[in-house]
């Protein structure tokens, strides 16, 4: 390996390039980087006022009181400050007088001790101010993310396939929801700077105006470095995103143990671990270029600061030389100024970033807003009118799917078209068709998680999407294609399949019996208690045919004898656990609805009813015979699986 890396250090840069792999775009995490770059400090100025309102109501949500205690305490703070930097002048003033020693000593006496409890205090009220701050930011946080996850799990389910709030939800929960709490952590910084550097101002005024502009002087300069650096900084990690993701990804190759049989069987070990190197040597450079530039910067700025003091020294020098200013009060002014160039330049970078927060907390305003208005959209809420008051629907004993289209978000031709049938309680239908027939899109329909573009969904004659989902969705329970791997032990992984109900272990075994699963959870180490996930201490791995027996556990444990989905529920069993899912599901015939999917023929002969779908739309439908004895899509598809078996 050292060899071989050695080799790869000295092949041409050119021809690294050329083997490096391609980028990964990143919208959301820089998606005003150059919006932010391009911004002047007058530009910044201008919006500082709305952001800094937006922060205040943010941090007002979060808790009232500690915004009020972080600003006050600020605040006082600020007074604090003056009342010191005023009390070392009359201190220096005595102790400067003529006279003897001891009697300045005895006349600075009482300043001293103001500038003793102006010290104290601002200290004291600084660590509360900070006090305040640090539980308020926590408070900002878990709000932030509860009203972030609560819209993300209250918007429809048609919301994630429309493109556009996709992207907004992406940016919202990549940067948008951390950038409304640094927001508000800036604005604090900002107003502790601002009353810092206030309060520096007055008590140069008080000594003597013509010492307020020297404060300036001696800080922008400062400033500006501060605020360059970051720039600088900012500028390099927006323009190595795409390299640093890749690293991230081959990085978690070379030690991802469901990488390890593949890289030893095709041998890509070496050519990651030369494209790790690659990358790392870019950053190397990258790193040494930024640190380069920032040192120049700061160079600058300090030299910049140096002339600058200098030039505020020999302002002082001759105003005491011309009678302008005694001897103590140039002393007091120039620990005032002192004071006031760090805070003008912490002043400068919170404004700085207080602007670059605001843009991507607007990504997060912006989410709320779409999401909002998705929620609202949802037919039962829109049309108030024909929403149906009352309790839990009953159970259905008549589904009426009525001339149903639907097309997705986005997209120019319909999933389903004109789709129409009956289901009564009791009976089995199937739905079977190639690839893309609108299968799994009729059965979300029938699950609620979409509306239907056109028709309507009935549920003893109540069209279910001017209900609230509440009142009727405990009657559905789904077995669904995509199966949810969930990281908890096996008892939660099917218990959610009703988590609003106290824990039914009798109920939990009668799911897991019917779905097949019980035998292997008892043969796990820790049976119910087992954790299905190896990053847990004594977690375990499961197969694809594991995952899919917990999954239709959970579904048969959500399952109250109503209306079952059963979405391809055998695509990875073994044939054994195939025949005895399927088994379970011919049991609840005459006694509650049930909806297969499956390719596998054989395991649907026995519905009382099998639409065929083709294109989207309703083919044929009608019992197994039937439509065999039809001879049409149904029969053919029949006969070639059929030919397959006899083969």
């Amino acid at each position: 390996m050292r060899r071989y890396l050695q080799r790869f250090r000295f092949i041409p840069r050119q021809r690294r390039r050329a083997e490096a792999l391609p980028e990964l775009e990143d919208v959301a995490w820089y998606a005003h980087a150059e919006e932010a770059e391009r911004a002047s400090f007058w530009r910044m100025a201008r919006r500082l006022p709305k952001l800094v309102a937006q922060a205040a109501r943010t941090a007002w949500a979060a808790s009232p009181a500690l915004t009020v205690a972080a600003l006050v305490l600020n605040l006082v703070a600020g007074v604090a400050t003056t009342t010191a930097l005023l009390a070392v002048t009359d201190v220096t003033t005595e102790l400067f007088a003529a006279g003897p020693n001891w009697d300045r000593v005895v006349a600075a006496a009482p300043s001293l001790v103001l500038l003793a409890a102006a010290t104290a205090g601002q200290a004291v009220l600084g660590i509360g101010a900070g006090w305040a701050q640090q539980r308020l930011e926590p408070l900002i946080a878990n709000r932030i993310e509860f009203e972030f996850f609560e819209s993300t799990t209250e918007v429809p389910r048609a919301a994630y396939d429309d493109d556009d709030f996709a992207d907004l939800l992406h940016a919202a929960r990549d940067r948008g929801t951390r950038a409304v709490k640094d927001l508000v952590t800036n604005t604090v910084d900002l107003v502790t700077a601002v009353v810092t550097v206030a309060a520096v101002a007055a008590a140069l005024v008080v000594i003597h105006a013509a010492l307020l502009p020297l404060l300036f002087a001696a800080a922008l300069p400062s400033g500006w470095a501060a605020v360059k650096s970051a720039r600088l900084m900012y500028q390099s990690n927006r323009a190595r995103v795409s390299r640093r993701r890749r690293l991230w990804m081959i990085e978690m190759l070379l030690a991802d143990r469901y990488a390890a049989d593949d890289l030893r069987l095709h041998g890509a070990a070496r050519w990651l671990r030369g494209q790790h190197q690659a990358m790392v040597d870019a950053e190397t450079r990258a790193d040494f270029e930024v640190v380069d530039r920032q040192t120049v910067t700061r160079a600058i700025g300090q030299g910049a600061s140096g002339i600058a003091t200098a030039a505020v020294y020999g302002v002082l020098l001759w105003m005491l030389a011309t009678g302008a200013v005694p001897l103590a009060v140039a002393a007091a002014a120039v620990l005032a100024l002192q004071r006031g160039s760090g805070a003008t330049a912490n002043l400068l970078v919170a404004v700085n970033e207080i602007y670059d927060s605001g843009l991507y907390a607007s990504d997060y305003a912006e989410y709320q807003a779409a999401a909002a208005a998705q929620i609202a959209a949802q037919p039962h809420l829109a049309s108030p009118a024909l929403a149906v008051d009352g309790p839990l629907l009953p159970v259905p004993q008549v589904v009426t799917v009525e001339d149903v289209s639907f097309r997705y978000p986005g997209k120019d031709a319909d999933a389903l078209t004109g789709v129409s049938l009956t289901i009564r309680r009791g009976e089995t239908i199937a739905l079977v068709g190639e690839n893309g027939s609108g299968k799994s899109t009729l059965a979300k329909l029938l699950a609620g998680l979409y509306a239907p573009t056109s028709g309507r969904i009935l549920f003893d004659g109540v069209d279910i999407n001017a209900v609230d989902p509440a009142r009727w969705r405990t009657h559905v329970a789904v077995i669904a294609q995509q199966i949810m791997r969930q990281p908890f032990t096996a008892e939660t992984s099917i218990r959610l399949g009703r988590a609003d109900l106290p824990l039914d272990r009798p109920r939990i075994e009668r799911a897991a019996r019917d779905a097949g699963a019980y035998d292997m959870i008892m043969d796990f180490d820790h049976q119910w208690q087992q954790l299905l996930d190896r990053m847990f201490k004594e977690g375990t791995d499961l197969s694809g045919g594991q995952w899919q027996r917990l999954a239709s556990a959970r579904g048969l444990y959500r399952d109250e004898g109503a209306i079952l989905i059963a979405d391809e529920p055998s695509a990875a069993l073994d044939a054994k656990a195939e025949a005895a899912l399927f088994d379970t599901l011919r049991a609840r015939s005459g006694t509650a609805t049930t909806v297969i999917i499956s390719h596998r023929l054989q395991g649907v002969v026995h519905a009382d009813q099998i639409a065929v779908l083709e294109d989207g739309r309703l083919a044929e439908l009608g019992p197994h015979r039937t439509l065999l004895a039809a001879d049409g899509a149904y029969a053919e598809l029949w006969g070639l699986q059929a030919r397959s078996y006899a083969a």
